[in-house]
């Protein structure tokens, strides 16, 4: 047996107790990394005048850009699956969150005129991405406001016990069977409840007009003295009018909701290069991860706000044959010259379109009362006519389902 001097045995017991501190300390440390790397920000809480940087985590999926179908006259961070956020106590981890930027460019640029489908984002990762981002849509770096995903039932319920129990009963929002609306003059700030689109939306007003407010989710609300007109113009004021466009593309949509000799499902890349309907469009790319590949391909014509949108899940983006296009969207009708083989005009009302169809065709027939769009049912497409602020048949969107 061997025997261990008690001066060695006394040495060993201490540099075990300093090896056992020292992996306590460590671990302390990494906890407490790891509770500040998933420390909550409270949305509730929020003066939304708080830096974009400071309150987002570059670990999380984060998408930034421009999306002008729901949300038109701001630059917009959807984040997804994020545990980072709360409202009031209650975990947005299953929600989706977004953050609305004041862009002045995106506020007065042309291609905002009637959303109508223009998408352009990009993966955020890093703070350096922010500035030159920020420089580029002439937008401010900090926040005015938020959107939630409420997608359940229930969830809708507890957003609203919230808003009632801080904030009181709403004024009912005319537009929608359920929305409510909370216009706080003092303290700048207007919420806007649409459970019938699954929106919570919370704005500071400082660069908003204080009579009017418009979105897809909650149409125009007229909070006392608003000019319908004047707003939009206050909005588009840089924008080009369409009396001044030159050269407006002659467009016809097809029966089977083809568009000049471009068919949604069929024609490539190739053939829509090849085409007269590609004259002053630009090529743009979307490129994610390391290896480079193409995620995102479009073709975009800013000038006359008509978009190409192309399927590339083949992954031979090199090879333009493989490119099929997915979708169009011509999103002004007053920049361009368009024509429809079954009899649909050009800024007619919604009350006149919805004639041409049974409500059996019409996918969102018992929602038209304060929807701006009319989805035709379609088993290979998805098919919205949409409508402006006058309630004038003024954009479109086609997809491949």
């Amino acid at each position: 047996m061997t025997l261990i001097k008690p001066e060695l045995k006394l040495l060993t017991m201490k540099s075990h107790l300093i090896i056992t501190s020292a992996i306590i300390l460590m671990t302390t440390l990494i906890a407490c990394q790891k509770q500040e790397k998933v420390e909550t920000v409270d949305l509730m809480n929020l003066k939304l005048n708080e830096k974009f940087e400071s309150i987002i985590d570059f670990n999380d999926s984060i998408y930034i850009g421009v999306e002008t179908l729901e949300y038109p006259f701001c630059l917009l961070a959807e984040i997804d699956n994020s545990t980072k956020y709360t409202f009031d106590g209650l975990d947005l981890k299953k929600q989706t969150v977004y953050f609305q930027i004041n862009s002045e460019l995106l506020k007065t640029d042309s291609i905002t005129k009637s959303g109508g489908g223009h998408m352009d984002f990009i993966t955020l990762k890093k703070k350096e991405q922010l500035a030159p981002l920020f420089k580029k849509y002439k937008a401010d770096n900090y926040l005015y406001g938020f959107r939630i995903e409420m997608k359940t039932s229930e969830f809708k319920n507890e957003i609203l016990k919230k808003l009632e129990n801080k904030y009181g009963k709403g004024t009912k929002n005319p537009n929608t069977d359920n929305g409510l609306y909370w216009n706080f003059k003092k303290e700048g700030k207007y919420i806007f409840y649409a459970p019938d689109y699954s929106r919570l939306t919370i704005l500071k007003n400082t660069k908003l007009s204080k009579t009017c407010y418009w979105d897809t989710y909650n149409g125009w609300i007229d909070f006392g003295g608003c000019n319908n007109e004047n707003y939009f113009k206050e909005l588009l004021i840089n924008s080009t009018k369409p009396e001044n466009i030159q050269n407006k593309p002659v467009l016809t949509i097809h029966n089977d909701w083809s568009i000049n000799d471009i068919t949604i499902g069929k024609s490539n890349e190739t053939d829509f290069t090849k085409s007269k309907t590609s004259k002053n469009f630009e090529r743009n790319i979307v490129i994610q991860g390391s290896n480079g590949d193409i995620s995102e391909l479009t073709y975009d014509n800013d000038y006359n706000n008509f978009y190409f949108f192309f399927d590339i899940t083949k992954k031979s983006n090199e090879n333009p044959k493989y490119n099929i296009v997915n979708a169009y969207s011509v999103a002004d009708f007053k920049s361009v010259e368009i024509s429809f083989e079954n009899g649909l005009k050009p800024f007619s009302t919604k009350e006149e379109i919805v004639k041409k169809w049974d409500k059996s065709q019409i996918e969102n027939y018992d929602d038209l009362k304060f929807s701006n769009y009319i989805e035709i049912k379609n088993a290979v497409l998805k098919i919205q006519l949409m409508f402006d602020n006058k309630n004038k048949f003024s954009s479109m969107y086609v997809v491949k389902k």
